[in-house]
């Protein structure tokens, strides 16, 4: 297990107990996460959760992408605390549609009076707003470390481009700059292009050219997808925490001044690189 600070120790420690009160009420009115998933709903999002406590910041379960689903999964439930969230298939998308529609995922024998789904909705909102701060380093070093290393190979691949594009090919650079390539079909595609000398057949040329700038165009179609999901995170991170600020300051009452103080502090820090 990863070692945490005090702070976000506590953090966990409260997350897991409103885990808990959720998985017994969702339990009792078959609240279930869909997709082939009969656990409770909270489930699925207490995965992420449990996956930063592992100490893996590298497992999907917290990529940016996911963690912006979830941010949006859980203000959904919020406010629609009897509805299911999941459609389509095992493998979500941030650009997945929320499920608007309860379906058959909610074969409860008696439904939850007003009371129960009040107490659903505080529930989510206290899990939120807990769960954004705790999560926001995961998300912030997935957007980093993969944005990095597609900037880096876009770089790479560009540099090979501009040696291919020259009217005389430097074979030994041009198989240099190949081999310093992280990917490993591309190198060996590259390396079997200049072993066969069809870097001396324009229309062969040509085709690797428009092949290498479509990689380019991918990765940086990629790069955008994840800012963008970054961008999703950090705005849904702001909206939960200005809905939950009275609930912070009953919990700094109650004694958990350090809940407030360890989600303000990362709430400051998305503001700071949103510029705000």
């Amino acid at each position: 297990m990863q070692n945490h600070s005090k702070d976000s120790e506590a953090i966990i420690s409260l997350l897991n107990r409103i885990y808990l009160d959720i998985v017994d009420i969702e339990q009792k009115y078959k609240l279930f996460a869909g997709c082939g998933d009969m656990r409770p709903r909270i489930d699925y999002f207490h995965d992420a959760v449990r996956a930063y406590t592992a100490g893996d910041m590298n497992d999907k379960r917290l990529s940016v992408e996911l963690l912006s689903y979830d941010l949006r999964c859980l203000r959904y439930i919020q406010q629609m605390p009897l509805s299911p969230f999941r459609e389509g298939g095992e493998n979500l998308s941030p650009t997945q549609e929320i499920m608007t529609t309860e379906g058959d995922l909610m074969a409860t024998d008696s439904r939850p009076d007003r009371k129960i789904r009040t107490q659903i909705s505080d529930l989510y909102q206290h899990y939120a707003v807990m769960f954004s701060a705790l999560l926001k380093p995961a998300a912030d070093h997935d957007y980093k470390d993969r944005i990095d290393e597609l900037n880096n190979e876009a770089h790479d691949i560009q540099t090979i481009i501009q040696q291919f594009e020259k009217k005389t090919i430097d074979v030994n650079m041009a198989a240099r700059l190949a081999q310093q390539l992280e990917q490993a079909e591309l190198r060996i595609i590259l390396v079997k292009f200049l072993q066969e000398n069809k870097h001396k057949n324009k229309d062969d040329v040509k085709k690797l050219l428009g092949h290498l700038k479509n990689l380019v165009k991918q990765k940086d179609a990629t790069i955008k997808t994840i800012e963008n999901a970054h961008l999703k995170f950090a705005s849904a991170q702001l909206v939960i925490f200005e809905e939950s600020k009275d609930m912070l300051k009953k919990l700094a009452t109650q004694g958990m001044n350090l809940v407030g103080k360890f989600v303000e502090a990362s709430v400051a820090d998305t503001k700071r690189q949103m510029g705000r």
